[in-house]
């Protein structure tokens, strides 16, 4: 226990849905009420009343620190939401999560990025907030600069930046900032074959490094050639936890029956 870098227990979210339909509904209710009294109260509240979905549910895993665990799943699997959960950006509704080290994430392009902000600027922002001081953040800038490959661009507002060259920034910075457990969501899906290549091997240099990675992916060949364990999410489930290739075949059937 005492050497785990994360150890969740019992992870589950729940949201409410249509609660914007339930408000904007009431006076439509009315109206039904008025013009057709007869009308079965069910039926009218079918329409108008508020439904609480669990994202996650008795979600459970531990991962040692150096270690690359995949989480993969169908889209609305509950990935992106453990992520969240883990990077403190939303808290769980059950359950808890240890994590031990300053966590650095990179779950959608531009997340923590404030678009005004040059991507010098943005280094500096994303360092101070996960724990660093100013004078260690410039020791890495030259670093994160040259593995971004955006230097002609560096003191332009990072609003005026493609998709690519944010996704290049920010994965640069998640990658080199010391934090110990680093989250990554679906990060090679932006960029070419090239920088893709560097991103792996930047993550795998981060393991050796003692630090810890969660990585999500649709990617299955990602997934296999980076990832030491793996956790199948299924409808905010754990379906299949443990050895890559059993959790990838898991997935691949269950894509096949659909």
């Amino acid at each position: 226990m005492g050497g785990l870098a994360v150890d969740a227990r019992e992870l589950g979210k729940w949201y409410v849905v249509n609660e914007n339909r339930f408000r904007s509904t009431l006076s439509e209710k009315l109206g039904r009420m008025i013009t057709a009294p007869l009308r079965r109260s069910a039926d009218a509240e079918r329409y108008t009343s508020p439904q609480a979905i669990w994202a996650l549910r008795h979600v459970s895993f531990q991962i040692e620190p150096g270690k690359i665990m995949g989480v993969i799943g169908r889209n609305g699997s509950g990935k992106s939401t453990l992520l969240r959960i883990l990077a403190r950006i939303t808290s769980p509704t059950e359950g808890s999560v240890m994590l031990r080290g300053r966590v650095g994430a990179l779950l959608e392009v531009g997340t923590g990025f404030h678009p005004d902000l040059s991507g010098r600027e943005n280094i500096l922002l994303a360092g101070t907030m996960i724990g660093m001081t100013p004078r260690e953040v410039r020791r890495r800038e030259d670093e994160i600069i040259a593995f971004s490959e955006v230097e002609d661009f560096i003191d332009t507002p990072v609003k005026h930046y493609s998709s690519g060259m944010f996704m290049r920034l920010a994965f640069a910075v998640a990658a080199h900032l010391e934090a110990e457990i680093m989250l990554v969501d679906e990060v090679l899906a932006v960029g070419d074959e090239g920088f893709q290549r560097k991103c792996k091997a930047k993550i795998r240099e981060t393991a050796l490094a003692g630090r810890t990675v969660l990585f999500t992916s649709h990617e299955m060949d990602s997934v296999r050639s980076i990832c030491h364990s793996c956790l199948l999410l299924d409808r905010g489930k754990v379906l299949r936890q443990g050895g890559v290739e059993e959790c990838v075949a898991e997935y691949q059937r269950s894509l096949a029956a659909s």
